[in-house]
């Protein structure tokens, strides 16, 4: 007797702690995902926008000079 309650003791525990499915995502994790992925995509895209004007002001600084040699 005293092994069965022990055993069913054991039981809930295991199903109680260790036993239970991970949460399905709900609308504060979706929405809080979706802000994190426009923020990198912003962030993306201000990079290239940075290396672009970068790329052009080099090429004007190099027909400057062109023209004053």
């Amino acid at each position: 007797m005293r092994t069965l309650y022990l055993s069913l003791l054991v039981s809930g525990v295991v199903l109680g702690c260790g036993g239970s499915k991970p949460q399905p995502e709900g609308p504060a994790e979706k929405a809080g995902e979706a802000v994190d992925d426009a923020a990198r995509d912003v962030k993306d895209e201000a990079k290239d926008a940075a290396e672009s004007t970068g790329d052009a002001a080099e090429k004007a600084g190099d027909k400057i000079e062109e023209k004053t040699d």
